[in-house]
């Protein structure tokens, strides 16, 4: 039975900590004032106890053995090791404290074993140790998520006892900065390693294809891999019956050379990533995927880029949900627009999300016309935070309101002679700034999607911890000056105001202005 310790559990837990840090008179305030209340948390079983303790950092378990003497070696039956902040140093790390945590422990099989932190360039975590205690206890999801502040990547070795482990409980790995390769020639590998393994997650990693292609053959149930920013990688084929979601973002140049392509051949795959250069991109027997993210760089575009990037195009007509930078926008507008020919193929796109600059009317309208070409949308949202100009308060101050914008240039495609965006019912633009580009693109927006319920605008500021939901409110404890913070508050009552006055397709639009973005509608496809 699987124990989720809810608010209460956790806030008596709390109290519990937060006694001992009383004097004596408190204690005996808080015990008199508690003598009539029932102990709920020690009225529990021992083994409820230690699912809850299973629950939490292995720093707070730990404290837990000072309650009281059924408390004393209560922690050290815990389910759970969650190291999620480890010791850190400019010089050698001490890392001795895990150790001993570690050999103290009795529980005969930890679920979940956790260690993530950052680590210096002299400081040496004793990984192969932390695997080979989590595989002596039948760890079902094992975590090494290791954050190198070094300029130099770094990678830890791995035992060999994580590919010759028989074991075919372990469920979920995840792993970062380390040299993720078989053992040596010679040693042996477990046939039935991996089997029962459905999330592989390798970020920063020392990776060959070779141990991609191993790894898919003997993870046959794996639903979701994520390969991101991996050193050593040439030419990498993932295929698998079972896959459900694959993330791949490349590393295009690395000490072992540069990377070549990247074949997908994945029949369930409803969620994809991928970033990094879009002819390297090879999709085959993808019929249900639903949910795309295409990240895609600045090449020239000739004809075999034209040719890959439309047959490309072709096998993904089908999803519902894409998340997209310039490249494909780049592409649609210069081998459809203009021309003068609709681009007809994502009938079934719902969803768009947008991230990067708009310099120019070009992409403005360029997108505009992509989004007019989607007939069923629905929603879309707009980023900017790969925008290069100034936040939206630093620009006030430093008495411009406008980025790096080419007016020079006349549209590819006038968007007003596609569509209206009929079904669009809600759009956001985030970290927005007021610059031309921005304003333009929402003036097209209001005057083109003619159902369109809600747009909300989401502020570019320069510190969003000490901001409010809106930026017209106590926009002084930004830190400006007075002078200032009336400056940037007249400022963007006059970009609200022109916005405002734009005209309107959608008689019931509702338009808010904000600064903090929420993005879970986008982060559940992807399971962040």
């Amino acid at each position: 039975m699987e124990v989720v310790m809810d608010s209460s559990l956790r806030r008596l837990v709390n109290r519990r900590l937060e006694w001992l840090e009383m004097t004596k008179d408190q204690v005996s305030d808080w015990n008199a004032g508690t003598t009539r209340r029932r102990d709920r948390l020690s009225a529990l079983p021992n083994t409820v106890l230690s699912r809850i303790l299973s629950k939490m950092p292995m720093d707070s378990v730990v404290r837990t053995s000072i309650l009281s003497k059924r408390w004393s070696n209560l922690w050290k039956h815990t389910q759970g090791v969650d190291f999620h902040s480890l010791p850190f140093s400019d010089n050698q790390a001490d890392y001795s404290p895990i150790t001993r945590c570690l050999d103290l422990l009795l529980s005969p099989q930890i679920i979940k074993f956790t260690t993530v932190g950052h680590v210096s360039e002299r400081s040496n975590p004793d990984v192969q140790r932390w695997v080979n205690f989590a595989l002596s206890k039948n760890v079902r999801q094992l975590t090494i998520g290791l954050m190198s502040v070094s300029l130099a990547r770094r990678f830890f070795q791995l035992p060999d006892s994580l590919f010759s482990n028989r074991s075919k409980i372990l469920e979920h790995l995840v792993l970062s900065f380390v040299d993720f390769k078989p053992p040596r020639p010679g040693q042996p590998i477990a046939a039935s390693v991996f089997s029962s393994l459905k999330l592989l997650v390798l970020t920063h990693c020392k990776l060959a294809d070779a141990t991609v292609d191993l790894c898919l053959r003997k993870c046959v149930p794996l639903e979701e891999l994520v390969i991101n920013m991996c050193e050593g990688l040439k030419n990498v084929n993932i295929s698998g019956p079972n896959l459900r979601l694959i993330s791949f973002r490349c590393l295009e140049d690395s000490d072992d050379g540069e990377f070549r392509s990247l074949r997908v051949d994945a029949p369930l795959v409803g969620n994809l990533v991928y970033s990094g250069d879009l002819t390297k991109f090879y999709l085959n027997n993808c019929p249900v995927l639903q949910i795309l993210l295409l990240q895609g760089r600045e090449e020239p575009m000739n004809e075999a880029y034209t040719v890959h990037v439309r047959e490309l195009i072709d096998q993904i007509r089908h999803v519902n949900t894409m998340i997209l930078n310039f490249a494909v926008v780049e592409f649609v507008a210069k081998e459809y627009c203009t021309r003068g020919i609709p681009f007809q193929t994502f009938q079934n796109l719902t969803h768009v999300f947008w991230f990067g600059p708009l310099k120019s009317p070009n992409a403005v309208y360029n997108l505009v016309a992509f989004l007019g070409d989607c007939p069923s949308l629905i929603e879309i949202a707009v980023d900017f935070r790969e925008e290069s100009g100034a936040v939206f308060c630093q620009c006030i101050s430093e008495g411009h309101v406008a980025d790096e914008y080419e007016e020079g240039e006349s549209s590819q495609r006038n968007p007003y002679e596609v569509g209206n965006l009929e079904k669009l019912e809600i759009a956001e633009v985030r970290c927005f700034s007021g610059f031309d580009g921005e304003m333009l693109l929402v003036r097209l927006l209001l005057e083109k999607a003619v159902n369109l319920r809600k747009l909300w605008l989401f502020w570019r500021l320069g510190d969003l911890s000490v901001m409010h939901d809106n930026v017209l409110q106590d926009i002084t404890k930004s830190g400006y000056p007075q002078q200032l913070s009336d400056t940037i508050q007249e400022e963007a009552n006059s970009i609200i105001a022109t916005i405002l006055n734009f005209r309107k397709a959608s008689p019931r639009v509702r338009i808010k202005f904000g600064q903090e973005w929420r993005i879970e509608s986008w982060r559940r496809h992807f399971g962040d």
